[in-house]
């Protein structure tokens, strides 16, 4: 629930912010920057993360690592458990509305391309990390882009 308010206050791209927590050493000891740093791609503009944010985000890792230790579960261990429940790729609403468009157009490769890795979203697909990218600013308010509605 603390997670949740942490991350609707500063924009963050839900899916990049998981796969990156499962990143986090706990076993070395990081600074609060380090922490953070960990986390940057996650947020859509963590230039405008006030220290105040970066705080309640610091403090909820702090007592998230200290609760992973407290499991006696090994870096590698967790991150396996947490990325083969966390998918790296999701149909995003801007690569859908884009992929209908070409369809529309007759092109139907970027579908084609987007079934094959959605058919293996939790694995690592170099070839395709742009599939794996948040939300471009020009999609931000571009209708079926950001946010559907009803009849979508």
């Amino acid at each position: 629930d603390e997670l949740l308010k942490i991350l609707v206050i500063a924009e963050t791209d839900m899916t990049i912010f998981y796969r990156k927590l499962a990143n986090i050493s706990t076993e070395t000891e990081l600074s609060d920057a380090e922490l953070i740093d960990e986390l940057q791609e996650a947020y859509y503009q963590p230039e405008q993360l006030t220290e105040a944010i970066k705080a309640q985000v610091v403090s909820w890792l702090r007592q998230y690592i200290v609760r992973v230790q407290e499991d006696k579960t090994d870096d590698m261990r967790r991150k396996e458990a947490m990325n083969s429940v966390n998918p790296k790729y999701v149909l995003r609403n801007y690569l859908a509305q884009l992929a209908i468009d070409k369809a529309e157009q007759g092109d139907n490769s970027m579908v084609n391309e987007l079934l094959e890795v959605l058919r293996h979203p939790y694995d690592e697909q170099p070839e395709h990390q742009a599939w794996a990218e948040k939300r471009p600013d020009w999609a931000r308010t571009k209708a079926g882009c950001s946010m559907l509605s009803c009849s979508s």
